[in-house]
């Protein structure tokens, strides 16, 4: 007999089957959905058809469950050492690519970790291996390694933030840019006013996968400058 407001150790329909894994593939799919602001243990809970407290066993409260998505859905990024049959500056550029469609898959949660500092060190430590290990094939110094990897990784913050707030392949500058450029009293920006009437509205559509190519190129040239200053 079981006394009155006290649960047996049988578990509920569904908490036998559940798991950290199951926990925090079931939090991935409502934060896409939903948005981070819907994610709470007892919505957890519900949706994994469970009592809440059972959720405790595997994950002590929100910030695990923001540390165990940052661990799903970007653990994979740390891959192995390709050696050196691939050029430093290409697996610099593979890593951050690789971390940029990572953040690009989950624009939701890409929003709370690079607003969330404990958020964006549970993603740090698992993604900026790569990063680390080119920079130090490239012949840096520890600082220099540590300033490199943040730069580019401050970078693709940047980058992912204009993403998940446009939430589309293209950024239509153009229109309003022209506008307000074509309204500029005479002599006021000069060069602005050239490089906008050279490109034309066409030209300034921007491309996000062409921007971020595009910068990706720059850092990594700079770092090899600085690189090669060293040497």
């Amino acid at each position: 007999m079981v006394t009155a407001g006290k649960r047996s150790g049988r578990p509920r329909a569904g908490e036998e089957r559940l798991s950290r894994e199951a926990i925090l593939t079931a939090a991935l799919r409502i934060v896409d959905d939903e948005g981070i602001d819907a994610l709470t243990m007892r919505r957890l809970a519900a949706t994994l058809e469970v009592n809440p407290m059972s959720l405790y066993h595997h994950l002590p409260n929100k910030a695990a469950v923001m540390a165990g998505l940052a661990e799903l859905v970007f653990a994979d990024l740390e891959y192995p050492d390709p050696g050196d049959s691939v050029p430093w500056q290409e697996q610099l550029k593979d890593a951050a690519r690789a971390y940029r469609n990572a953040l690009r898959a989950h624009p939701n949660l890409a929003l709370q970790v690079l607003s969330d500092t404990s958020a964006v060190s549970d993603v740090v430590v698992v993604t900026v291996e790569p990063y680390y290990r080119a920079l130090d094939r490239a012949g840096l110094s520890a600082r220099q390694i540590f300033e490199s990897a943040n730069t580019i990784v401050d970078f693709i913050h940047g980058f992912a933030l204009g993403e998940a707030a446009v939430r589309d392949e293209t950024f239509d500058l153009a229109p309003d840019l022209l506008t307000r450029v074509e309204g500029l009293p005479a002599g006021k920006a000069p060069t602005l006013v050239r490089v906008v009437g050279e490109l034309g509205a066409e030209g300034l559509a921007y491309d996000f996968d062409s921007g971020f190519e595009s910068g990706l190129t720059v850092l990594t040239e700079g770092i090899a400058a600085v690189a090669r200053r060293g040497r």
